[in-house]
């Protein structure tokens, strides 16, 4: 995910006015474009609540004096005050711009947000980034107060998920398994120094002073900045809806930054009645030296070489706030591209008329779109550009540390497991209660392995709590015809309150139909995440466009044998997370490829089995293991994969056994 930091004062400040009073943004000078550090603030601080010698006082000066937030009235800060998970939530939709969900099919999942809420749009948009995860049974609990380890897990997803030790605090046994990664982290980056000491108490509510401090620490450390933001800014005003997807399509395009030029005072219809000439956008056309004041800015605008500037046309000009977003930043030497939106108006003069007020900036030629246009003009327009486009690594990233994975859906699962595939039901039963007693969490099911059933009997008799139990199964391509159906008759079957995870099995007449069943069935919470099994990089390409939610995972035949070396990278540079079956080339190979002599030698060499090697070489190419046993010395030998690691020139060895040898028609 592509962190967004330039509006991150605007989005903190406006998220807390939401429900505190006063929270105005304070703007810094305007020939610095980046925060000032903690130790170098020095404007005094109204609050009188604040002690000079507070451990959190020099924080909440810096985010007072760059804008962060203010107090909640003239002279209180009000430290000790929480924030509720809603707030956090808003925070970051609109540290991204507050992207439009107008094309996404956002299924409202949780019984207690609201489509209408105030926090709607930032609670299922974090949901959707995988920043945010609800409890389960639909609720996400937005009044309730936000805890440390959500706050940090919460900036640690949003910071990329960064790999990360676990930490070193007292009460390390108390932090949820979710959790460590990013407490680790922060404590690694000093975000936590002087307020948790040697214990962080997990589950205590997150303070006023304490967000403070770690978005202070946070945007000083230069993590905000980090490689993978975009050197590219599309920003726009839109006063009545025209322009923002135009926006949005630009920024997407070229995998830019969006940034919304909101004005303090709101416009209003009437304030846009053009045939009124006392209206407010007539009166300000009417006068050159009219700016009106935009709430927040962009941060960090020295780091942007190239500015697409987007605008409806008032009466043949740029509305004057696009003067004061001009007149409020050094563009020198920039690239500004402007597009307008109109109905009629073509760009006109307003293209030229806005070259005084940044005139050392290199202005291109502007274009003009009519409402409406779509994102295929937008396109040909921005490949004519010949702008570069911004790389991002949406790979998945595997915790070696919690051993799990965040999926695109926001949740995590476990990155090894059992594969269920011809196990008799008392097998299946035996087998998952084996994975389950040694530490396993992560089962593989399906229609068409009959045992769905078992699968679910043996979860519910293990005594582990149902949310640490990670269960995925599938529909066969003879139920796509009455999808609904074979969703309700799973959940049924398995009788564990939801599923984690269903897949389609393979492709079939009616896939894209079944995945909308699917797709309906997140919305319903019946069904958390969703995926694919047996798609490649033509079928992924075809299906992709015709769904609204991206797939979690991807399954398909996987081992040294048929490595997928190009459909890998292709499905984790969509953000999918990548599984393997027949890890050991499927019956009637397997005795093959674990005496294979190069896997042999290497498993010698690190006191492991061939089987341990295997299933760890796929772990380190970011493929998720579900290997089939019945036997729980096999299972219990199977998760043991965390004692070695492979090195590069292993991996390269094994990654020579590939012959394309497909065991499995799929």
């Amino acid at each position: 995910m592509k962190k967004r930091v330039f509006s991150f004062l605007l989005a903190v400040c406006t998220a807390l006015s939401l429900t505190m009073t006063s929270c105005a943004a304070q703007e810094g000078p305007e020939e610095d474009a980046n925060p000032a550090p903690v130790s170098a603030v020095s404007q005094e601080l109204p609050f009188t609540d604040i002690p000079a010698d507070a451990w959190y006082a020099d924080e909440v000066q810096y985010c007072y004096e760059n804008g962060i937030f203010a107090g909640t009235s003239d002279t209180a800060f009000s430290p000790d005050t929480t924030l509720s998970r809603s707030m956090l939530a808003t925070i970051f939709y609109r540290m991204a711009g507050s992207p439009s969900l107008e094309d996404e099919n956002l299924g409202y999942p949780f019984s207690d947000v609201p489509g209408d809420s105030w926090y709607a749009d930032g609670v299922y948009w974090a949901r959707m980034e995988g920043v945010v995860g609800g409890y389960g049974n639909n609720a996400f609990g937005p009044d309730d107060p936000v805890t440390r380890e959500q706050a940090v897990t919460i900036l640690w997803r949003y910071a990329g998920s960064p790999t990360a030790s676990s930490g070193t605090f007292s009460d390390s046994a108390d932090l949820a398994d979710w959790a460590v990664s990013a407490a680790g982290w922060a404590q690694a980056m000093g975000l936590l120094t002087g307020w948790t000491d040697s214990s962080l108490q997990p589950q205590t509510p997150l303070t006023r002073a304490e967000a403070a401090v770690l978005l202070a620490r946070y945007l000083e450390s230069g993590e905000a900045t980090a490689d993978g933001s975009s050197s590219i800014l599309v920003a726009y005003f839109s006063a009545t809806g025209t322009t923002r997807p135009l926006a949005e399509y630009a920024a997407d395009l070229l995998n830019a930054d969006l940034y919304e030029i909101v004005p303090e005072d709101p416009y209003t219809n009437e304030d846009l009645d053009y045939t009124n000439p006392d209206s407010r956008s007539q009166v300000e056309g009417d006068d050159p030296d009219a700016r009106p004041a935009i709430a927040g800015s962009v941060e960090n605008m020295a780091g942007y070489e190239v500015i697409l500037l987007g605008y409806p046309i008032w009466n043949g000009q740029a509305p004057k706030i696009i003067s004061t977003f001009l007149e409020s930043y050094d563009l020198s030497g920039k690239t500004i591209v402007p597009f307008c939106t109109s109905h009629s108006s073509g760009i006109g003069s307003s293209d030229d008329n806005l070259h005084s007020l940044a005139p050392d900036a290199n202005w291109q030629e502007g274009t003009r779109f009519a409402g409406g246009t779509s994102r295929a003009e937008m396109e040909q327009w921005i490949e004519g550009l010949g702008l570069p486009r911004a790389q991002e690594s949406a790979a998945p990233v595997f915790n070696f540390e919690t051993r799990t994975v965040l999926l695109n859906s926001g949740y995590e699962m476990p990155i090894m497991g059992l594969g269920t595939y011809s196990l008799s039901d008392e097998e299946c039963y035996n087998s998952v209660t084996a994975l389950l007693e040694a530490g396993g969490r992560l089962i593989d099911t399906a229609y068409m392995y009959h045992n769905e059933a078992a699968v679910g009997r043996a979860v519910r008799d293990s005594g582990v709590p149902r949310e640490e139990v990670f269960v995925i199964t599938k529909l066969y391509p003879s139920r796509f015809s009455d999808a609904e159906a074979a969703i309700d008759e799973a959940m049924e079957k398995l009788d564990i309150g939801y599923i984690d995870l269903m897949l389609l099995h393979h492709p079939g007449d009616g896939d894209v139909e079944a995945y909308h069943a699917m797709e309906q069935a997140v919305a319903d919470g019946k069904i958390r995440s969703i995926g694919l099994s047996n798609w490649y990089i033509e079928e992924l390409e075809e299906f992709l466009p015709q769904v609204n939610i991206t797939p979690a995972l991807v399954q398909n035949e996987i081992h040294p044998y048929y490595q997928e070396q190009e459909v890998v990278p292709y499905i984790q540079s969509l953000g999918i997370v990548t599984q393997g079956w027949y890890p050991f080339g499927g019956r009637g190979h397997t005795a093959e490829l674990l005496g294979d002599p190069v896997i042999s030698v290497i498993a010698e060499a690190h006191g492991v089995t061939s089987a341990q090697v295997i299933l760890r070489w796929n772990l380190q190419r970011g493929v998720v293991v579900i290997p089939g046993s019945s036997n729980p010395e096999h299972i219990r030998e199977n998760l043991d994969l965390f004692g070695f690691e492979l090195t590069d020139e292993e991996m390269a060895q094994i990654a020579a056994l590939e012959r394309g040898e497909k065991h499995d028609w799929y």
